[in-house]
């Protein structure tokens, strides 16, 4: 945010800290180094007219996943700056899970051997979604990329090195990726005119397997390019593995979200060192790994404790014992805790963070959300409404800052 910007506000400069002037947070529940944002934010401003697409990543667990976090984020950045395209496709339902609803990926002909981030047994090296989808015993197989209201004219293919390149019908352009980073390449197939669904194949005259992250789709268009990665069930220590890591850089990023810690917090046996580990070792990554990339910290929203109380009772002349279960919750105060050193960690990195946990109303809050059906019964995951809330508080947040 520039200096004028602040000093309507009449905010007072701070100490120095990595680089950057640290200032007071501008909006309660938002931190970022002063200058922190402007390169960002001149390459957004100048990406429609130059043509150039500007990757944004978030990555996170379930609240991510099915993608209604992230869609306001792409909708609002998209119709500021310029739409690049949907961005990141997650091949998610050829491992048997939830996908976001505005893409659909079908595969026919194969069975894919499947391994994410949670459930690694690896086999197969980790792709940049959290996932691998492969086979090496391969036959005959097609994959369907449909996405009927971002149409797209390229196409980025993620396969590893020896994995057999995918041609398309409609029939396009094939630029075969060169080794780069990690284990995977990146093959590009452009179209002359845009589509909406196109069909996969592979070029049996090249590779031996069958191996693949899945894929990216651009509108041919400057603008925001924003992904979506998520992978159920997942915390700071699945994501922090340098082999993980290393991955995002074939999405080149200029901005890293990272929105974790609902389920690391979500423990009775929440211990806050062992999360403090796995945080600075996920951002050392990345750093080590994205040294342009800027970070933005997103806490945790709030979570309940859910479990079940049994009761008996004896009705009717026979007295016979009727079994009733009701569920009782208790407020994950770990997740406030969590959040707090989320915060304290940005600020003492010089790093970016959106307080997502306080600007819910933190615990106070949830009766609100709560009786207007914005949180689902196991007072964990959230209504679509919820996730499309969050998702413009995390929006208007980061379009303030970019200003």
């Amino acid at each position: 945010m520039r200096l004028s910007k602040l000093s309507l506000w009449g905010l007072l400069l701070l100490s120095s800290v990595g680089g950057y002037a640290s200032v007071p947070r501008t909006q309660p529940n938002w931190y970022a180094p002063k200058g922190y944002f402007t390169s960002l934010a001149a390459k957004l401003s100048a990406s429609k007219r130059s043509g150039r697409a500007v990757s944004i990543v978030q990555i996170g667990d379930s609240h991510i996943q099915a993608g209604h976090t992230t869609a306001p984020l792409r909708q609002k950045l998209q119709s500021t700056y310029g739409n690049a395209g949907r961005g990141w496709v997650g091949w998610y339902r050829l491992l048997g899970s939830n996908a976001p609803d505005n893409y659909k990926v079908t595969s026919a002909g194969l069975l894919w051997q499947r391994q994410t981030l949670l459930k690694d047994e690896g086999s197969l090296p980790m792709g940049v979604g959290g996932y691998v989808v492969g086979s090496s015993k391969v036959g005959a197989f097609s994959i369907s990329v449909s996405s009927a209201l971002s149409p797209f004219n390229k196409m980025h293919v993620l396969r590893t090195a020896s994995s057999y390149p995918l041609t398309s019908f409609p029939v396009s352009q094939l630029h075969k990726g060169k080794f780069s980073v990690g284990a995977y390449v990146v093959d590009t197939l452009s179209w002359s005119s845009s589509h909406t669904e196109v069909s996969l194949r592979p070029d049996r005259r090249d590779g031996d397997e069958a191996v693949y992250a899945g894929c990216v789709l651009f509108s041919g268009q400057g603008g925001a390019l924003v992904h979506d990665i998520g992978i159920n069930g997942t915390a700071y220590k699945h994501y922090a593995r340098e082999d993980y890591i290393e991955q995002l850089a074939l999405l080149e990023p200029e901005l890293l979200i990272i929105s974790l810690g609902t389920n690391d917090s979500y423990s009775h046996a929440f211990s806050m060192s062992e999360f403090q580990q796995n945080l600075n070792q996920m951002i050392e990554y990345v750093q080590a790994a994205l040294p342009r990339t800027k970070i933005l910290l997103t806490t945790p929203p709030p979570s309940y404790f859910r479990r079940a109380v049994v009761s008996y009772t004896r009705k009717g002349k026979k007295k016979r014992s009727h079994r009733s279960v009701k569920m009782s919750y208790s407020f994950n105060d770990n997740a406030r805790r969590l959040s707090a050193e989320i915060m304290r960690y940005a600020e003492a990195h010089a790093i970016a963070a959106f307080d997502l946990f306080s600007a819910m109303g933190g615990e106070s809050g949830m009766s609100r959300w709560i009786s207007e059906g914005l949180i689902a019964s196991d007072r964990v995951h959230y209504s679509v409404s919820g996730y499309e809330r969050q998702g413009r508080l995390l929006a208007d947040a980061l379009l303030m800052a970019l200003k």
